[in-house]
């Protein structure tokens, strides 16, 4: 695994950051705190991101990591409790369904 100097990996981070935001009509300075927070939980993403940015991680890249976050209502979430309900929801709706 390459060794990345702190400011380049800040660097990226930003650039990356700065981008999907615009692109999906939020924050910057949120986006890039939930790319740390999921490098943090996954450093061996780390070269992944640096070499093809966000499209590298995973789709649930941003519930995959501990920060909390506000949400549209202004409550604080933690991304353990969105996955549980996911579950849930996913759980009910097989239930209802029959379907997997």
């Amino acid at each position: 695994m390459k060794k990345y100097d702190a400011q380049e990996v800040i660097d990226r981070i930003a650039a990356v950051a700065t981008a999907v935001g615009e692109q999906a009509g939020v924050g910057a300075m949120e986006t890039a705190g939930g790319i740390i927070g999921y490098l943090a939980e996954n450093p061996r993403d780390l070269e992944p991101f640096m070499n093809g940015g966000i499209f590298e991680l995973p789709l649930d890249w941003h519930e995959r990591h501990s920060l909390t976050w506000h949400d549209s209502k202004g409550i604080v979430r933690h991304p353990a409790d969105v996955r549980r309900a996911r579950q849930v929801r996913d759980l009910i709706k097989t239930a209802a369904t029959g379907v997997q």
